[in-house]
């Protein structure tokens, strides 16, 4: 079998680099230091070459590391987001509740806390069902509050659920008396985010940002519970009257917890 001219010379080199490199080899020291030098770029060259392979290595251990730390690391982020995430609701669910305790000790009725459970926000009825119902005493025509103001009125019941009528639903309708003024009027809802104070005198003066309370008339809502705020005053082009805009004091389409008012607590046994 023939070798290559190729494979010879490399067979050569090898060797010469076996007897240079071992000192025990059988030869001066000057013939050994020659040879060294004509092999030095040799030596050079596959030093470079064992230094750059052992740097490539390295190099993918240390990104196969950062990698995984990487990953870890986002994990740990999505993870502290979260609790974020969660202590921010818990700070935001405790402070709702902290006024509906504080409406509560005002309040001169007994009440029952409850959470909203269902809505019905269509443009022919603005309702919410709450998960209390006749099993805990709930009966219709209740007034329904948040921490604050008033939030409508118990109109359906069932064993552990009722529908709550919302201030802004086109069939709603209370007394209201203005705080400043103490002029009167009937607060109607429009089915939309707004209501509407009419009857009001045309001679009387009304104020913009002025609270409106309940006036206590019709049977159904205590007085002095937070309505709403006057935002605009219209002056109608015939008639005896005008009216206001109303803003809600509670953000009906957000509410989530609410009170309902029993009977005040000096009939309670």
């Amino acid at each position: 079998m023939l070798v290559s001219k190729k494979t010879v010379g490399t067979i050569f080199i090898l060797l010469c680099l076996g007897i240079i490199l071992n000192p025990k080899f059988p030869f001066s020291k000057n013939i050994r230091g020659i040879m060294l030098q004509c092999f030095r770029p040799v030596l050079s060259i596959s030093n470079k070459t064992i230094i750059f392979f052992k740097d490539i290595r390295s190099e993918l251990r240390l990104n196969k590391t950062l990698k995984s730390e990487n990953i870890r690391l986002k994990n740990n982020l999505k993870l502290l987001d979260r609790k974020i995430t969660e202590l921010e609701e818990f700070e935001i669910e405790n402070q709702r509740l902290r006024l509906l305790l504080e409406l509560k000790d005002q309040v001169k009725y007994d009440t029952i806390p409850a959470q909203v459970i269902g809505r019905d926000l269509s443009g022919w009825s603005q309702l919410i069902i709450i998960n209390k119902g006749t099993h805990h005493g709930i009966t219709q025509d209740m007034q329904v509050v948040a921490g604050q103001g008033i939030v409508g009125k118990i109109i359906e019941t069932g064993l552990f659920s009722s529908k709550v009528q919302l201030l802004i639903d086109k069939r709603s309708c209370i007394g209201g008396i203005m705080q400043k003024s103490r002029i009167v009027g009937l607060v109607e809802g429009t089915g939309k985010d707004y209501l509407i104070l009419n009857y009001l005198p045309r001679d009387e003066t009304v104020f913009v940002n002025d609270l409106v309370l309940s006036s206590g008339l019709g049977g159904v809502y205590q007085k002095g519970l937070v309505i709403g705020t006057v935002k605009a005053i219209h002056e109608a082009k015939f008639g005896l009257y005008k009216y206001a805009d109303i803003t809600p004091s509670v953000p009906l389409h957000k509410i989530e917890e609410v009170l309902v008012i029993f009977k005040p607590k000096e009939d309670s046994i």
